[in-house]
């Protein structure tokens, strides 16, 4: 009857020690957000899409345009 109060000590000292493991979820400084507009991009942003220059509004407009026509259920071909 001992091993019972036993085991489930060793499975709580277990649990709790595994909590202490958990990496903390903060953000990086290259998640930050930024207070410049979004069309103006950064300026080592490995993510520009094809016809954007960083820094050009109209261009950046047209890209979110046609990225969002793109996701449009009804301009899609079955």
């Amino acid at each position: 009857m001992t091993r019972i109060p036993m085991i489930a000590m060793l499975a709580v000292a277990g649990v709790l020690l595994a909590a202490c493991g958990e990496k903390a979820q903060t953000a990086t400084a290259s998640h930050k957000k930024s207070d410049a507009p979004a069309w103006q991009g950064a300026p080592d942003d490995p993510f520009v899409a094809k016809g954007w220059t960083p820094g050009d509004k109209t261009t950046w407009q047209n890209q979110i345009h046609q990225r969002n026509q793109l996701q449009n259920e009804y301009n899609r071909t079955p």
